[in-house]
């Protein structure tokens, strides 16, 4: 190295250093005028994130609380007040749903189909959707709406979103309910219908031996469905 470039370098050292002294003193004076600011600032965020710790451990708690009260509502005066505190909620739909059931079993089809309705609206979306919509339609053939109920099986059996065992399940309605009617065509384009949705589930296997009960007629039953129709749900 020449002599030149070592004076060079020597002169250089002593401004680098004035600059690193510079910055440093520049971001003390920052830190100085500005750190309540700043310590503000990191409070604040420490405070989100412990508020949204707490919030969420609240409603996890909340969630529990509502879950074990639903699981001590028995009686059908429990189920009926639990759903209207927790109107809304899929919990309360579950609730709709065990109250509208035993309405089901004790004939009372028109208080079923209102607390079927009541439940599919809360619990849309959730695996237990379809299944209070078959309780729907089938509440509306029992009560007399026969082709209101009709047309929503039809819809049910249809629906691609729906679980097979649903779609399969309205399906078998159809069937059996063609038969009562005596239009042994239908019921027997019914029962294949079933057989295509499912081939391996329950509802497949009862509409094998449906199909084979036909052409004869299905005449209705007392206290249910014809053709050996039982309450939506059952046997799955």
């Amino acid at each position: 190295m020449t002599a030149s470039n070592d004076s060079k370098t020597a002169a250089d050292k002593p401004a680098s250093q004035g600059t690193a002294f510079y910055y440093e003193q520049k971001l003390h004076g920052f830190w100085t005028k500005n750190r309540n600011t700043i310590m503000a600032a990191c409070a604040a965020v420490l405070l989100v994130v412990a508020g949204r710790g707490a919030w969420d451990f609240f409603r996890s708690q909340h969630e529990k609380d509502i879950e074990t009260e639903y699981a001590a509502a028995a009686s059908p005066e429990a189920l009926r007040a639990f759903a209207g505190r927790h109107q809304g909620t899929p919990l309360a739909g579950a609730a709709s749903l065990r109250l509208a059931d035993q309405e089901y079993s004790n004939g009372k089809y028109t208080d079923a189909l209102t607390d079927y309705t009541v439940a599919a609206g809360a619990l849309r979306g959730t695996p237990l959707d379809g299944r209070a919509q078959l309780g729907q339609a089938v509440c509306q053939i029992q009560s007399g709406r026969r082709a209101d109920g009709e047309a929503q099986l039809k819809q049910l059996a249809g629906d691609l979103t729906l679980l097979k065992a649903v779609r399969a399940e309205a399906a078998y309605y159809l069937a059996s309910t063609a038969a009562d009617e005596g239009r042994t065509d239908d019921a027997a384009r019914f029962a294949d219908q079933v057989e295509q949705i499912d081939p391996q589930g329950i509802w497949a296997q009862r509409a094998v031996a449906f199909r084979a009960s036909l052409p004869s007629a299905v005449g209705p039953q007392a206290g249910g469905l014809p053709g050996g129709v039982v309450l939506p749900g059952a046997g799955k």
